[in-house]
């Protein structure tokens, strides 16, 4: 019987490794996602603390330098949120494209997944033809032996 060889495993190996890529850039670009989420929200409630803090001072005594520091401060909270918020589009971005980068990389090795099996399958039915010429000729060896031992004369 012969091994079976898949002629394109070379091929198949190489697009695995290439969705294995993929996935794992998707992946650390999600992280990514993560991290910025969790920034925006860690700044967010940083300006929600200042702005309540500055609430609680109405009507009391403020100097204008906290007054000027408090305000800054929100600048600069608001701009850095406005910064990562630009950053979280971009990799947003580059995620949907290392998604689309994803799926046809799954096409590529799911199709030569299925051209594998088939071939796979053809190399089964060529064994098992293959198997059946042999039981074949060997039955007709048998019968043929058989046939020459009834016309050999058993008094002679």
């Amino acid at each position: 019987m012969a091994l079976f060889r898949f002629r394109l495993s070379s091929v198949f190996r190489y697009r695995e490794r290439r969705r294995e890529d993929k996935r794992l850039e998707l992946g650390a670009l999600e992280q990514a996602k993560e991290n910025l989420l969790s920034e925006i929200d860690r700044l967010e409630q940083s300006l929600t603390r200042q702005r309540k803090e500055m609430d609680e001072q109405r009507g009391k005594f403020v100097s204008v330098a906290d007054m000027r520091l408090a305000a800054d401060f929100a600048q600069r909270v608001t701009d850095r949120i406005r910064e990562r918020r630009s950053v979280l589009a971009i990799v947003e971005k580059r995620a949907a494209e290392k998604r689309e980068e994803l799926l046809e990389a799954n096409r590529d090795v799911k199709s030569l997944e299925q051209l594998r099996q088939k071939r796979w399958e053809r190399h089964r039915v060529e064994e098992a033809r293959e198997e059946q010429k042999l039981t074949d000729e060997v039955g007709q060896r048998l019968a043929l032996a058989g046939e020459k031992r009834k016309n050999i004369p058993h008094g002679e």
